[in-house]
């Protein structure tokens, strides 16, 4: 089988690298921008069973989610292209600028294997402490976790028709900037080991 491992950085997946640095390998860098590209050339050029994106997440609080889970995005969202108004948030779609779907559902069976939680995540461009709009944006979504790049992968892919699937470990609560309340250490450990067992397994 032949599997693409992409993360945002090299820290987040470092650990499994090292230790069996035989896939293919793509660091996109931080944010949708980056990832939306760097997976199209990418993909543009080869072709892979299925597309593994690792990488750390916070966890919306009331998701039941603890520091350290693994969970496996069942979909994703572009959880902030649209309007905050009020603070409330209205997507693209609902401000009639869009005809696509809101949600980028992983319609792959991998998921369904997996012994892990499956939640509902978006993808954000600008994290903040800020409440109220934290708060407009789980009111829209009502999600479990945000990333930066994960609705690119679940974009991207779809687009092109090739099997994926986004693990996230999570290292922080949404809307903590004191990372001295975070556990990245302990979610980039998880993080490989779950990608390890993943790609054991297949």
């Amino acid at each position: 089988m032949k599997i693409l491992l992409v993360s945002a950085t090299q820290l987040e997946i470092q650990d499994y690298v090292l230790s069996a640095p035989h896939h293919d390998i793509l660091i996109t860098g931080v944010g949708l921008h980056a990832a939306t590209y760097e997976l199209s050339e990418q993909l543009h050029g080869h072709r892979y069973d299925l597309v593994i994106q690792a990488g750390v997440a916070g966890a919306f609080e009331g998701s039941g989610l603890k520091m350290g889970d693994v969970v496996a995005v069942k979909q994703d969202a572009f959880g902030d292209i649209g309007s905050y108004e009020a603070n409330q948030f209205h997507s693209l779609q609902q401000l009639g600028l869009s005809t696509e779907k809101e949600w980028l559902v992983n319609p792959h069976n991998i998921i369904n294997k997996l012994q892990m939680p499956h939640v509902k995540s978006i993808t954000i461009n600008t994290v903040t402490d800020y409440t109220p709009y934290v708060q407009a944006l789980q009111q829209k979504w009502q999600a479990d976790i945000e990333s930066m790049e994960g609705a690119a992968l679940h974009y991207v892919c779809t687009k092109k028709n090739v099997p994926f699937v986004q693990l996230r470990a999570i290292s922080n609560v949404v809307g903590e900037r004191d990372k001295t309340k975070w556990m990245l250490g302990t979610a980039i450990a998880n993080l490989n080991a779950a990608v390890k067992a993943l790609i054991d397994s297949l």
